[in-house]
């Protein structure tokens, strides 16, 4: 049967290299030159290009030898790319890349903004901090690290935890792609998004915050005494090769927590693949346990998904599966018991061009009944 591997448009098939290839690189950053200028709260998406080629971090492998039907993978794959704005789709399985197309122009080395995606990566990093000592827990009241911000502060208002803005249940009032363009006016978006009014008790009422995210990776700044991106690279992208290409920043100095973080596809594949192995990375441990468990432990239901702490949970043809989601586009899709990780991202740059994919009928029309063996 004819494999991926011969497909038009379909880069080679791949799967990690051995961890120790992985754990030994070492990975550099210039925080200072990724940053983002501050002056907006989102900035224009344009592409990067990262340097270095990670066709040396992935092995060939075929669909067929990872039990898929590559036909029908190959089918739904054709109908992904009728949409104008797609850039991407990998689907790895059993830590093969088995699938991996480029569309419009784009390809392997193209960095582009993953969006709210990098809310899920926020996640990570927060865990890492609570195991490492840098922060005490996710109930730690943010009050207890940005004491600057919470002096007048009403007592229900000093109560909203880490955990809370990462859950979306802070209580700050909040719209959604409208009150960033308050809040970037500005000289200091933390302490304009704290000042928010607080319009429900912290840990009832779900309500989707951009600026929630925000003030996490200040605390993370604060409690850690580096940059988001420096404690980032640090601990988590360098042992994985993921180098970040560019990173928005408030005029603070305080990195994006929920948006404005640029990685290549394959950087969200690992990601992926980071999750769904529960956090070890190259036989060793990146990210706790906890964090992995919280992904998919779902807190409110929002339509037909229901949100976790930072990342998105779902059900498709009655398997179980959470996703990191960004807008436009932008997801990596993790299903544990097909032990596959999907990956799509679309270009946002011209954003009403932009018509989002629908990942979830991918999966149950063609990569689900793909698979025809363990």
């Amino acid at each position: 049967m004819l494999s991926l591997l011969a497909l038009p448009g379909c880069a080679e098939p791949a799967s990690p290299k051995p961890p120790a290839t992985a754990a030994a690189r070492t990975v550099t950053v210039d925080c200072d030159r990724i940053a983002g200028n501050g002056r907006t709260f989102y900035e224009s998406n344009p592409t990067y290009t990262d340097p270095r080629d990670q066709a040396a971090d992935w092995s060939p492998a075929a669909p067929e030898e990872q039990g898929m039907d590559s036909t029908m993978v190959r089918t739904g794959l054709a109908e992904l790319g009728s949409n104008a704005s797609l850039l991407s789709v990998l689907v790895i399985r059993h830590d093969r890349l088995v699938a991996e197309r480029y569309y419009h122009g784009s390809g392997a080395q193209q960095s582009n903004n993953v969006h709210s995606a990098s809310k899920s990566i926020l996640q990570a990093l927060v865990h890492i901090a609570v195991e490492k000592g840098y922060i005490g827990s996710l109930d730690d009241p943010v009050a207890d690290h940005l004491p600057e911000y919470f002096g007048a502060a009403s007592p229900d208002k000093k109560k909203i935890t880490i955990r809370h803005m990462l859950t979306m249940t802070s209580g700050l009032d909040w719209a959604e792609d409208s009150t960033e363009r308050q809040v970037e006016k500005s000289s200091n978006w933390v302490q304009a998004i704290v000042a928010r009014p607080l319009v429900s008790v912290p840990g009832t009422t779900h309500n989707y915050s951009t600026g929630n995210t925000h003030v996490v990776s200040a605390v993370l700044q604060k409690a850690t005494g580096m940059s988001t991106c420096r404690f980032a690279h640090r601990y988590l992208f360098a042992p994985m090769g993921i180098t970040a290409e560019h990173w928005g920043r408030d005029p603070q100095g305080v990195f994006s927590g929920g948006h404005s973080l640029y990685l290549t596809p394959r950087e969200m594949a690992k990601f992926g693949l980071l999750y769904l192995h529960d956090g070890n990375w190259a036989g060793r441990p990146l990210v706790p346990h906890s964090a992995v468990r919280a992904a998919q432990a779902k807190t409110t239901q929002v339509g037909r998904f229901a949100y976790t702490e930072g990342w998105w949970a779902h059900t498709v043809s009655g398997r179980p599966m959470y996703l990191a989601w960004g807008y436009g586009g932008q997801f990596v899709y993790v299903i544990p018991s097909a032990d596959i990780v999907l990956v799509t991202s679309e270009n946002t740059s011209n954003n009403h061009l932009n018509k989002e994919i629908d990942p979830g009928a991918f999966i149950r029309d063609h990569l689900l009944p793909s698979i025809t063996g363990p």
